[in-house]
């Protein structure tokens, strides 16, 4: 019997749940940038609305702020997959860390349990089993993302889209 302070998880996949803390974070900051630079005032503008958005929030004024400075454009398309895909990846991220966790019958296996009541469906217990090798994909499908939002900024940069710096506007 496990005491009060004790839980199933073991120290492996805690760790894995540490990882895709911090890559989700990394993800978030990327996006912030790029909201930042696509503000077109100074950096610190752009950072203090960002950090007052929600993720999904986040997303959507990055790729309204971004068609409007732009227009519909193939950036505009690849900038929405990327968002979509930060969303699917916000929404797994959501259900792991916000679920009981218990153990499985098989070793290396923990299972995410997670109450849920609409109106529609009444209660629901979702449950899904978790092992190392599930964790390290979605981590890495976190870090892909993360990477790719980076891409994505420095390839806006170097073609000059964003503006982040009232100065860069002025005559």
């Amino acid at each position: 019997m496990t005491s009060m302070t004790e839980h199933p998880v073991p120290s492996e996949l805690l760790t894995r749940i540490g990882d895709m803390t911090v890559s989700f974070a990394v993800l978030e900051l990327y996006i912030q940038m790029l909201l930042s630079a696509l503000v077109g005032e100074d950096e610190r503008v752009g950072q203090i609305i960002a950090s007052q958005l929600p993720f999904a929030r986040l997303r959507a004024t990055v790729v309204g702020l971004y068609g409007e400075r732009h227009g519909d454009d193939d950036d505009l398309r690849a900038l929405k997959q990327l968002m979509n895909e930060a969303g699917q990846i916000e929404e797994e991220r959501n259900r792991i860390t916000h679920s009981i966790w218990g153990a499985d019958a098989s070793p290396g296996k923990i299972t995410r349990m997670k109450l849920t009541c609409g109106q529609k469906r009444g209660l629901q217990v979702q449950s899904k089993e978790y092992d190392e090798a599930k964790f390290i994909d979605f981590n890495n499908r976190i870090k892909r993302l993360s990477s790719d939002v980076f891409g994505f900024y420095t390839r806006l940069l170097q073609k000059g889209k964003p503006v982040n710096s009232a100065a860069e506007r002025s005559p």
